[in-house]
């Protein structure tokens, strides 16, 4: 192991090499890199290109450094966005994607979003952004929570920093629809189902490099979910240990392991598990009326919106009878169902539509 080590040379066109630690297999790359350069016309712009060692010792450096003309990087760098690093990921290294988040949530005018529109800038935005980071490596758990409660206080309150009750609790929220949710990504199990597809890349995808050199270090000819390895960076280690996440789901790490394809998607909703249908899923699965009211359906089902009676409970009111009536506490079955006003407002509606009830409220 401490015999062989790997370089790296980061082009400015994207391009990768790796080699051995020692100067002739190096020598060998570059010329190889050079022949790839005269037929494809590609260069390395040697003001943008480094070198970045791993327990190479300080004579070969130099020898690489003199060969190639590159400089000499420092781990962490930052490649296609993300920190790299051969030691755990630190909350410090990940502040970037927590600083974007908060700029994409500062440029948004949240004043004039509605929550359905703060609910879909959560899934199709601040989401993907976590997503793509938890693709590439394991996310420490106070970074993910920092995302969460931003995404939390987004939702509800329409900042970052603002205070306020949140009407229904997250983990719900995370919850597919059918389920009583709103389908929000759970990034603590999206994280770990993007992680098994490294375990099963390492299965399947025996021609790439760092697959190979896994398999050559560390697996020796056996599954990954078999290896108890003690000397290996923290990310290997996440990987090979992965298949206990399957384990705990009762589900069996070869079967998934041997499957021709592999769909984080997929992967994240067997993490997730069975879940039980709730009764009231056709008022909002595929409802088309405008998101706005479908939401506000979703929070009413809920029984979280904020009549009267829970806003006296918390203290912002004193007045909790029924704006309409005048005559009973406000509360959601009262509001709807129960107050005269209702009434008489569903009975019109009713007879608009042409619905005739068995028996009349």
């Amino acid at each position: 192991m401490s015999q062989t080590h790997i370089v790296q040379l980061s082009f400015a066109d994207d391009l990768q090499l790796f080699s051995r630690g020692d100067i002739d297999s190096t020598t060998l790359m570059y010329e190889c890199f050079q022949q790839f350069s005269k037929v494809s016309g590609l260069l390395a712009n040697q003001a943008k290109s480094c070198v970045y060692f791993g327990g190479v010792s300080e004579e070969i450096q130099q020898k690489i450094l003199q060969h190639t003309g590159f400089s000499k990087g420092d781990l962490p760098f930052r490649y296609l966005g993300v920190p790299l690093s051969s030691k755990k990921l630190s909350i410090s290294q990940c502040q970037p994607l927590i600083d974007k988040i908060m700029g994409r949530i500062n440029t948004w005018t949240t004043k004039f979003l509605s929550y359905a529109g703060r609910l879909q800038l959560v899934n199709s935005v601040l989401s993907a952004m976590q997503g793509f980071w938890s693709q590439i490596f394991l996310m420490p758990k106070k970074v993910l929570k920092k995302i969460e409660s931003m995404c939390k206080r987004f939702l509800w309150n329409g900042d970052k920093e603002g205070k306020g009750k949140a009407l229904i609790v997250w983990e719900t929220l995370c919850w597919p629809k059918a389920a009583g949710g709103l389908n929000i990504t759970d990034m603590y199990v999206w994280n770990k189902a993007a992680i098994l597809k490294h375990m099963w890349n390492l299965c399947k995808k025996k021609d790439k490099l760092w697959i190979v050199w896994v398999h050559t270090f560390y697996l020796k000819g056996r599954d990954p979910w078999e290896v108890d390895i003690k000397q290996a960076s923290w990310m290997v280690k996440k990987i090979l240990k992965a298949g206990q996440w399957l384990t705990e789901r009762g589900l069996q790490v070869t079967e998934i392991m041997e499957e021709t394809n592999f769909s984080i998607k997929k992967m994240y909703q067997v993490l997730k598990g069975e879940y039980n249908k709730v009764p009231w899923r056709r008022l909002t699965c595929n409802n088309l009326d405008s998101p706005k009211w479908v939401f506000a359906l979703y929070v009413a089902i809920h029984r979280r919106l904020y009549t009267k009676d829970r806003l006296s409970n918390w203290g912002i009111i004193r007045d909790d009878v029924c704006a309409l009536c005048k005559a009973e506490v406000e509360t959601h079955q009262h509001l709807f169902f129960s107050c005269n006003f209702s009434k008489q407002i569903w009975h019109k509606m009713l007879n608009w539509l042409l619905i005739t009830r068995g028996c009349e409220g």
